[in-house]
């Protein structure tokens, strides 16, 4: 059996901090202010969407997410996702929700979208 893997952080208040690191982790820990700044990330997951317009585009950006040293948050796995412009954190049960979202709006808005444009597109024909 292996040790733990460990990672030292070097941030600006309390100089190098060693912690363990997940196996999820990629590895990369910039230098971070406080040691509450340190943070875990997993590999980035995204959506892909052929546009007209801008070719191949990610999109809801998605990754495994932990301040292990967290003060006034809590230290636990989330998910991050990526939404406009900004990361939103998920437990189980809200990326769950999210994902129920997602499914409806894609059934019931853009696919009535879709049929509502493939008739007008016909009408020009």
């Amino acid at each position: 059996m292996s040790a733990p893997r460990t990672v030292t952080v070097q941030t600006l208040v309390d100089g190098p901090v060693t912690l363990p690191e997940p196996s999820w982790c990629r590895g990369e820990h910039p230098a971070v202010e406080r040691p509450a700044d340190i943070r875990h990330e997993g590999e980035e997951l995204s959506a892909i969407a052929d546009t007209a317009c801008h070719g191949r585009i990610p999109f809801l950006n998605a990754f495994l997410l932990q301040y292990p040293l967290a003060e006034n948050t809590s230290r636990a796995v989330t998910v991050a996702v990526q939404i406009e412009g900004e990361h939103h954190e998920f437990d189980p049960v809200g990326l769950g929700d999210l994902a129920a979202t997602i499914t409806a709006h894609a059934l019931y808005g853009l696919l009535p979208l879709r049929r509502q444009l493939r008739a007008l597109l016909d009408e020009e024909s």
